[in-house]
């Protein structure tokens, strides 16, 4: 019997060797057959985006590209497009591609807002669950902040958020070039390659540079409003801003490192409060600002054929952006400005909102984030100059007509830029509270107060009533006109108090 299952056994075991031997022989294939195969195109991953999804079509994505360059991407010189077609762009740069699309979608809000929620959702996938960081997504997301003004209903819940995140990848990608903590990166993990940089260091690439500085500058002007959102000015800083305008690979290298530069000059004048030991005398300031504004004039001169409006702006901003932070604490307006430095602030603050007036409708609706940051700034600042009395400026510096007439003004070309409930109704809707609350402060002159450390509240009974409106320009009764209107009389006392902006109070996702 055990003789019978041994042979059994071993012819089993021959069976079962000679079937395994045929299955790995019709397996491998044959030399003719491999090298068939390795003529073959490696096969491209399906993509899902908005293409695919039918949210665009090819052609129209192609002129939104076509319209990026041409009119976007002048006024935001931290991200430069090469010239790759739109379909390279998609394999290449999918993210960076979708926040393109999305930023030129201004004239069609509703699809804009279904992109906008289509690179939140991507943002989540690839940053949050499968922990990538690359150069896509981190110049996806400057361009994405750098116009997400345009989705005002959760401009304040998202937009900070998305700040921190850049600021974190960043530092991620070493791209400050500190080497005190950076994510630790495998050879093998493709989420960390960047293919048109290899073999060079992200942080010594143009593409590097001009991304750490757009960071840092949209960080810096958030901060006017959001203090804590704040990158450290380094030598890194200025070697980037220096060596970008050394190379000048494209003609907005130069007006980058001017936009750096008045950054360094409003931190510079903070000093003044917060460390006067270490801080510039109010000469070497002064001088410092008329070299660099000779500079920015030279440079639009230079490049008068280009689309230079973000820069001719924040050229007109620099007193404004450079002194103004003295207006946030009241004391300060009487310690250290004398009345010359206030009447260079207010004809800045006036600038801003002339240089807005007169942008073509063709320009007004591209300008960037911080652009409109300036003109919200300056629109604060000459509404706190004209409610501080004639005793503490020795004098009269901003005229209520001038405040209530640039108001107008500016709700006026907000209306031609509006397509209803869109970002331009809103601002015009909120600009309509200010003016409003101005007319009704004017009336009640203990509605803000010039003197001391603290603000003065109005009476209780007079804490929630709405002011007075001005029947000139109302704005039209809309959903954005509705949220305006839950601006009480404190609200703006505060943002005026503290020269900041603080969220719509309906605010939510949408």
């Amino acid at each position: 019997m055990d003789g019978v299952s041994g042979v059994q056994g071993s012819t089993d075991l021959v069976l079962f060797q000679t079937a395994r031997a045929g299955t790995q022989a019709s397996e491998t294939p044959s030399p003719s057959a491999i090298d068939n195969t390795s003529l073959l195109p490696s096969p491209v991953p399906e993509l899902n985006d908005f293409i695919t999804q039918g949210l665009l079509n090819i052609t129209e994505g192609e002129e939104l590209l076509l319209k990026f360059r041409a009119d976007l991407m002048p006024l935001f010189p931290f991200v430069i497009i090469p010239e790759v077609n739109f379909a390279e762009l998609r394999q290449q740069s999918p993210f960076l591609l979708l926040c393109i699309m999305t930023a030129c979608l201004e004239h069609r809000p509703a699809l804009q807002q279904k992109l906008e929620f289509e690179a939140r959702t991507v943002l989540s996938t690839r940053v949050v669950m499968n922990m990538e960081r690359d150069m896509d997504l981190l110049r996806g997301l400057l361009v994405h902040i750098a116009w997400y003004h345009y989705h005002w209903r959760i401009y304040h819940t998202q937009v900070y958020m998305l700040l921190q995140m850049a600021m974190a990848m960043v530092v991620d990608l070493g791209l400050d070039k500190y080497d005190n903590f950076r994510m630790q990166r495998s050879p093998h993990d493709g989420k960390w390659t960047d293919e048109s940089h290899k073999g060079q260091a992200l942080y010594l690439t143009p593409d590097g540079q001009r991304a750490f500085l757009g960071c840092y500058y949209l960080c810096s002007k958030a901060s006017i409003f959001r203090r804590q959102l704040t990158m450290e000015h380094t030598d890194w800083v200025e070697h980037c801003a220096a060596s970008l305008e050394q190379r000048a690979e494209y003609p907005t290298d130069r007006s980058l490192r001017a936009l750096i530069e008045i950054q360094s000059l409003a931190r510079q004048s903070e000093l003044e409060v917060e460390d006067p030991i270490h801080a510039m005398s109010k000469d070497e300031l002064s001088q410092s600002m008329g070299i660099l504004e000779d500079r920015i004039e030279h440079l639009l001169v230079q490049e008068a054929e280009c689309n230079t409006w973000s820069l001719r702006l924040e050229l007109n901003a620099i007193p404004t952006i450079v002194l103004g932070h003295a207006l946030r604490r009241q004391r300060d307006v009487h310690r250290l400005y004398e009345k010359e430095r206030l009447l260079s602030i207010a004809r800045s603050a006036i600038n801003i909102v002339t240089v807005f007036l007169a942008s073509p409708a063709s320009i007004a609706p591209n300008l960037p984030m911080f652009s409109y940051t300036s003109i919200w700034y300056g629109l604060l600042v000459l509404s706190k100059l004209s409610l501080l009395p004639n005793a503490a400026t020795e004098g009269k510096v901003v005229y209520n007509k001038d405040i209530h007439n640039l108001g107008l003004a500016a709700m006026q070309k907000m209306e031609t830029m509006s397509q209803r409930n869109d970002v331009w109704d809103n601002c015009r809707a909120v600009i309509g509270s200010m003016l409003s609350w101005l007319e009704s402060s004017r009336a009640q002159p203990r509605s803000i107060q010039v003197q001391g450390d603290t603000s003065n509240t109005q009476d209780a009974e007079n804490a929630h009533v709405l002011p007075r409106p001005i029947p000139e320009g109302r704005p039209r009764t809309t959903e954005s006109a509705a949220v305006a209107e839950d601006w009480d009389a404190t609200t703006w006392q505060q943002m005026l108090q503290d020269l900041t902006w603080i969220g719509l109070p309906g605010e939510q996702q949408p």
